[in-house]
């Protein structure tokens, strides 16, 4: 399921860091409206995978060093969920929350209406994409994460990697992902700021190919490191 939230600001004034708000506010809507999938998700220990992810859209930002100013005060969430069950719980969770202020730093937003957007058909075994959040390709040696743009030799490798793990919380086989692929069309990488780190990443258009299953599951849970939160979204064009 495929979901887009329209979200109003009080103030033009957005943190910089606007995915660790919306983060905290699918956080609030799960723990308000069911805590067994809060708990399912979240917890203080463990790095938890999950079946979604999501991209967020302004219209004409102006970026600076902590903050975004948005002229019209409109925010578009995107966010899509793999399963059927979870896709259910999220949008009561997101349905129980309209209306009310969630505090933003020095700001608050209010979700105004929820709107459910048609998913395509995947047909083919190849697929043209372009990234509505940037795409994350991560790996971790020795306690210390590095990251991996298109350009990088490690990059589809690492991809894969980060796929196989994802596919750990599904019945789909990791060695499905063996003959994933996924070549440049036009892309540019892009440092992003999340938490206290500047990580390395790509968005653009890309082409991919593998197993209808496994582009299925990516289209509908997000690729990469990262993807659930708010990373690794894509759009099929």
């Amino acid at each position: 399921m495929r979901l887009k939230l329209n979200l109003n600001l009080e103030n033009e004034n957005l943190p910089i860091q606007y995915r660790k708000s919306v983060i905290s506010f699918i956080k609030l809507s799960l723990s308000e409206y069911n805590e067994e999938y809060y708990k399912k998700f979240y917890n203080k220990r463990d790095n938890i995978i999950k079946p979604y992810t999501f991209s967020v859209f302004f219209k004409s930002p102006q970026f600076k060093e902590d903050e975004i100013i948005i002229k019209d005060k409109r925010i578009e969430l995107n966010i899509s969920i793999a399963d059927y069950e979870t896709s259910i719980i999220i949008y009561n969770a997101f349905n129980h929350q309209k209306n009310k202020k969630f505090p933003l730093n020095k700001n608050s937003w209010t979700l105004k209406n929820i709107n459910m957007i048609m998913e395509k058909e995947i047909v083919d075994n190849e697929l043209d994409i372009r990234f509505m959040s940037p795409l994350v390709v991560r790996s971790r040696i020795n306690k210390k994460d590095y990251y991996y743009s298109f350009n990088d030799k490690e990059f589809l490798d690492t991809l894969k990697m980060n796929v196989k793990e994802q596919l750990k919380i599904t019945n789909i086989p990791i060695e499905i992902v063996d003959n994933f692929n996924i070549e440049t069309i036009n892309a540019k990488k892009v440092i992003v700021k999340f938490y206290e780190k500047k990580i390395e990443t790509s968005v653009g258009t890309f082409k991919i190919s593998g197993d209808k299953i496994l582009l299925e599951y990516l289209y509908k849970a997000g690729m990469g490191s990262k993807h659930s939160s708010g990373f690794g979204m894509f759009k099929i064009i």
